[in-house]
């Protein structure tokens, strides 16, 4: 069976992960914006099927480390903390002014790891994230990086989906990533690395296949995607990672473009 098996369209409510190296350019670390506006109209259109759709961003630090005038790795904790702060603002700046193009209401959420290992705490971003669908606001939503010192160093935003997917009883959660999925090697370095269509258990052959090779602004690279996955399997749902470079990021995953499809562990017999 391929990834592209999931159906997108029969899933109630969807959380969508947008990584760092899309949202914003790597040589200028301006924020995508055409680009942005197709994702969003692939949103827009999940909407207009009745489904929910929840956003992940990535990119505040990214977008807000060139007020420094030198590359978001070389920047201090501290410095990295300011750049998400100045970065943030135009993040959410961007995706509001697109969501309204639709006559599409945006909230922002800043949450962090704490927040949701705290029962009070997540108890309440579950109640807030839920109202927010529940009036037609589209939640997006980012780690607290001014704050999350531990975070900004792991670039963990995918776990962060993994477990807002979950909080919400999310069907689908789709990371949207520069690579097409899992390869069997790095296939940068190896251009025989066959891409992996499903994983049904994260073996540890599979884990040695993600390797350890983050991009340019994202920290997390492939192994904070598999974190992800078993957070996803374990509770339930279906995880899909695929390139979101290109236009319609979502519309490619639905016509069936590459992707690795993890199946959560209640499907496997079926």
């Amino acid at each position: 069976m391929a990834a592209s098996a999931v159906q997108l369209s029969s899933a109630r409510r969807l959380t969508v992960k947008i990584g760092s190296a899309l949202i914003a350019d790597a040589d200028t670390g301006e924020i995508r914006g055409p680009w942005l506006e197709t994702l969003i109209e692939d949103v827009v259109r999940f909407f207009a099927r009745g489904q929910q759709v929840l956003i992940v961003t990535s990119g505040a630090v990214a977008v807000g480390s060139y007020h420094f005038k030198q590359l978001d790795r070389s920047l201090r904790i501290e410095e990295k903390q300011a750049a998400a702060a100045i970065g943030q603002v135009r993040l959410m700046f961007a995706y509001e002014q697109s969501l309204k193009r639709h006559r599409f209401g945006m909230a922002q959420v800043l949450l962090t790891g704490a927040d949701i290992d705290d029962q009070h705490r997540r108890l309440n971003a579950r109640s807030a994230l839920q109202q927010l669908l529940k009036v037609g606001a589209v939640p997006v939503i980012n780690e607290n990086d001014t704050t999350a010192t531990a975070e900004i160093c792991v670039g963990d935003n995918d776990r962060l989906a993994a477990q807002v997917a979950q909080l919400v009883n999310a069907d689908v959660l789709v990371l949207l990533s520069n690579v097409d999925g899992l390869f069997t090697e790095d296939p940068h370095k190896n251009p025989l690395a066959r891409l992996v269509p499903e994983v049904r258990c994260i073996t540890p052959e599979i884990e040695a296949m993600a390797g350890h090779s983050p991009g340019r602004h994202g920290a997390g690279g492939m192994v904070t995607k598999l974190m992800a996955a078993r957070i996803a399997m374990d509770a339930g749902f279906d995880m899909v990672i695929a390139k979101g470079n290109k236009s319609y990021p979502l519309a490619a995953i639905e016509k069936g473009g590459p992707s690795t499809r993890f199946v959560p562990l209640a499907k496997d017999s079926g």
